[in-house]
This record gives C-alpha cells, sequence and structure tokens, in this order.
C-alpha cells in the first residue's frame, strides 16, 4: 500500500512540475476559463471552487481550508487543462460509458469501481441519494428515483441517475456522458470523473448523517 501511495505521489508531483512549464494562460482561454490573474487560476470542480497557484502548481480548495485534494481531484484537473482541446463544444447527446469515444475497453472497471458501489451505497435510500444532490446544488432532473445533472467542470456535465431495488432487481445507478467529453479530458479519466462523482455524493451524506 505504502509503494502504491508513494507512485500517486510521484505521478501528482510530475503533472505539478509539468504545469509549471505550460503557457498557463494560453491553457485557459483554450478551455474558456477567464477566472485567473497573476497568482492563481480558478475554477470549481464538482461545483467545489478549487485554486491552482500559478507558481507552485499547487491546488486548493480556498472554502475548505483543511481539506487537501488527492490523487483523482488532482489529475483531473491537471488533465482537463492539457487534454482539453481547442474550441471543443458538447454535442447535447447524451450517451452510456460503453459509448464514449475511446472509453468503451475500461466499461468492466466502471461498472466495478463506480456503478456498482454507487448504487450499493445508496440502496433503500433514494431519499439520501436525493438529499445529497440537493445540497451539493446540483440541478434536479425528472428520472428513476433520483436524478441530477452534475458540473464535473462548467464544461463537463455528467447526469446521474439513481433507481432503487426491490424484491426483483438491485439498486442500480448510470452516469451520462456527452457524446463529445474526451474532447475535454482523456478517455482514461471519464473513470476518474465517474468515481469522484461517486465520492461527493457519499462524503456529502456520511458528513450529514
Amino acid at each position: 500500500m505504502e509503494g502504491r501511495e508513494s507512485n500517486y505521489v510521484k505521478v501528482m508531483e510530475r503533472w505539478r512540475q509539468d504545469f509549471l512549464t505550460w503557457d498557463q494562460e494560453a491553457l485557459c482561454r483554450k478551455v474558456g476559463i477567464d477566472t485567473y490573474d497573476g497568482e492563481a487560476i480558478r475554477l470549481d470542480y464538482f461545483g467545489i471552487p478549487h485554486e491552482i497557484d500559478r507558481r507552485t502548481g499547487r491546488i486548493s480548495c480556498p472554502g475548505r481550508p483543511g481539506h487537501e485534494p488527492g490523487f483523482d481531484e488532482t489529475l483531473a484537473i491537471y488533465n482537463f487543462l492539457y487534454y482539453a482541446e481547442e474550441a471543443a463544444a458538447n454535442s447535447g447527446e447524451w450517451v452510456h460509458f460503453r459509448d464514449v469515444k475511446s472509453a468503451g475497453v475500461f466499461e468492466g472497471a466502471f461498472e466495478r469501481q463506480v456503478l456498482g458501489p454507487f448504487a450499493a451505497y445508496f440502496a433503500g435510500r433514494p431519499e439520501a441519494f436525493r438529499e445529497a444532490g440537493e445540497r451539493l446544488g446540483y440541478a434536479p432532473l425528472n428520472y428513476g428515483d433520483g436524478a441530477f445533472q452534475v458540473p464535473a467542470f462548467f464544461c463537463i456535465p455528467l447526469r446521474v441517475i439513481f433507481w432503487d431495488g426491490d424484491e426483483e432487481f438491485p439498486a442500480k445507478v448510470n452516469i451520462l456522458f456527452d457524446k463529445n467529453i474526451t474532447l475535454f479530458i482523456h478517455p482514461e479519466s471519464v473513470v476518474m470523473l465517474g468515481s469522484e462523482c461517486m465520492r461527493y455524493f457519499e462524503s456529502d451524506w456520511r458528513g450529514r448523517r
């Protein structure tokens, strides 16, 4: 476990150092971020304000002084800035993970690591799912036993739909993505965003109980 954590630290450090070599203002213009100055780049991640210190590359949450961004959170932000294509735009067409370009090969991992645990966590508690989404400020949708449109980033929306189980069928969660999501972020990072979405819902509910 220590070796794995050490590798995570090394990867995050490599991305941090790479960030310092980038044309940061050009990256902001590319993805449409205008909330930056000489000190920091500011952007919301799953609705939570984050800052990237332009002198050190370190990421923080100004409204959550005790929070240290983790591996997935950090990598998703760096990946978004690095991989987003010039003039990328959403299609308005919502697709399942398996239909996301170049991401379908990770479908098994997405089912095991994201959708399955997400559904199991809220099984029998659809009200907990709905309350968590409302507190997080996500826009409710009229699907299933609860659904929300979730902004991973301002230009990367996700749709999370929850169906509670019964005697015949287990609880189920689905996460839909805009068909063009890989114009904004690397295909492997789509799994990461699904996992992070689950983390925000779960951590909100745990923290409020």
